[in-house]
């Protein structure tokens, strides 16, 4: 099969050899166009799970921090008053904050 193969190379030359060439370098780009699209697919997909899952624990983060806030607010409004909402406020945000630094690493961990 090589003496074949020369033969023809010879018979046609630097231009068989060129029409060759382009057509696997043509062949190589399709394989690789598909292969592209079949991983940025999933590149996307991914990206588009994980910030998702990111914008809900920071979302969480902020609702945290907006309750510790209004914790504070109650706890200066009221002083030294019973403290029921004051308690219920504070355990509120730091749940959330718990939660979230929770739901960060999961989600960083992933990576």
């Amino acid at each position: 099969m090589d003496e074949k193969h020369t033969k023809h190379r010879k018979k046609g030359g630097i231009k068989a050899a060129f029409e060759e060439l382009v057509a696997k370098l043509v062949a190589y780009g399709e394989v690789m166009v598909i292969y592209i699209q079949k991983n940025l697919q999933i590149y996307i997909r991914n990206l588009v799970l994980s910030s998702v899952w990111i914008f809900t624990a920071l979302f969480l983060i902020f609702l945290g921090l907006i309750y510790i806030s209004y914790g504070v607010y109650l706890s200066i409004q009221k002083f030294l008053a019973a403290g029921d909402p004051i308690l219920s406020s504070f355990g509120t945000g730091f749940g959330f904050l718990i939660f979230a630094i929770f739901f960060l690493s999961l989600v960083l961990k992933k990576k």
